[in-house]
């Protein structure tokens, strides 16, 4: 008998190598085997190469295949492009009176194109020329309508022109109308600046026009904080206004309530709003100490804060357990200023928290 089936795999596996040995394999197999062996390996090989020509007549089928239809594709362009050949001279012609228009036409409007030129560049001078004969009447519309920043950016943009040509008479009546105009704004301006109904923001952007145009920093800086002290005694008596139908003590935490959300918050932002200003300019001089009124003002809020709460309460004289709230109040108020407020703070506290609980029967809060 001969070997088993699976140990000629491998024998027959060699055979796909590039190094195979056709005889010395037909030899081995001659030898090791039987006849029947030597017929099975036969009709495994005869399988093989009868698969493989069938396999090499399907790869010749397509690659045939596609070749007929390429042939046929490569007739069809060959005939389309022939198709078009009149329709591409007709188009190179088109081309070709194209351009010969189009030079006709560049020769006939370049000496049009250059007026034309010239004459944007007029329109333009006489826009600028317009803009510096209306800045009277732009001034007055901006003062009109309280838009300071904007009149003072467009004097700032036309008074260089009218001051280099003003002694041509035109030009002078234009700068004389708008230095009159820019006077009335800085008068605006300034009563705006000590105005209670203006906020901080708004006090802020009319200090910075203000300085834009010029104005001496002291006295902006002056006006600031005089403006904001009337802003503050305003809002004050907003929050110590008369209630109906409260209580003593829902009354008096009422009006600690708005102190902290209306008074306090206000009173901050014109301390900050303040110190900004010194950092965008020098406010001192001309008998103004921009430290020592910044702490006279800061003083001054929380002092008339004091006198107020103290006031309604020894009017209300509410219960020591809502006079020991709103001292807590006013306590937490202090802490938020103590970075603003001086020394005398501590003092000005502490006689408020003796005359409030003294006269609301005293204990309670330490």
């Amino acid at each position: 008998g001969g070997p088993p089936a699976q140990a000629q795999q491998p024998a027959a596996a060699a055979m796909d190598g590039p190094d195979f040995d056709a005889q010395g394999h037909f030899e081995g197999i001659v030898t090791t085997g039987s006849v029947a062996d030597l017929f099975r390996a036969a009709n495994v090989v005869d399988a093989e190469v009868r698969d493989l020509d069938g396999d090499m007549q399907m790869v010749c089928y397509e690659n045939y295949s596609k070749f007929v239809r390429a042939t046929e594709v490569t007739s069809l362009v060959r005939s389309s492009v022939k198709a078009l050949d009149p329709d591409l001279g007709r188009l190179e012609s088109s081309f070709a009176e194209i351009s010969e228009m189009q030079q006709k036409v560049e020769e006939g409007i370049s000496g049009r194109a250059r007026e034309i030129e010239l004459l944007l560049k007029r329109q333009r001078r006489c826009q600028k020329l317009q803009a510096l004969f209306d800045l009277p009447a732009t001034l007055q519309r901006c003062l009109d309508r309280e838009a300071y920043g904007k009149a003072c950016e467009a004097y700032a943009n036309c008074t260089p022109f009218l001051r280099q040509y003003r002694h041509i008479n035109t030009f002078r009546s234009v700068l004389e109308a708008a230095e009159l105009q820019m006077g009335r704004i800085r008068t605006a301006l300034e009563w705006r600046l000590r105005s209670p109904e203006l906020s901080s923001k708004e006090a802020m952007n009319s200090s910075a026009t203000l300085l834009d145009l010029g104005e001496q920093p002291p006295k902006v800086a002056r006006d600031f904080l005089s403006g904001r002290d009337a802003a503050l005694r305003s809002c004050l008596g907003v929050c110590f206004g008369q209630e109906e139908g409260l209580s003593a003590g829902d009354t008096l935490r009422a009006a600690c309530g708005r102190v902290v959300s209306e008074y306090v918050p206000e009173l901050l932002d014109a301390i900050d709003g303040f110190k900004r200003l010194q950092q965008g300019c020098d406010v001192s001089g001309e008998g103004f100490d921009p430290e020592s009124s910044l702490t006279a003002f800061a003083s001054s809020a929380f002092d008339s804060l004091l006198s107020r709460t103290a006031l309604l309460a020894e009017r209300l004289q509410p219960p020591v357990e809502d006079l020991v709230t709103s001292a807590s109040s006013v306590r937490d108020v202090s802490e938020r200023l103590g970075a603003h407020l001086p020394e005398v703070l501590e003092k000005s506290l502490a006689a408020f928290l003796g005359r409030v609980l003294a006269g609301g029967g005293g204990g309670g809060f330490d």
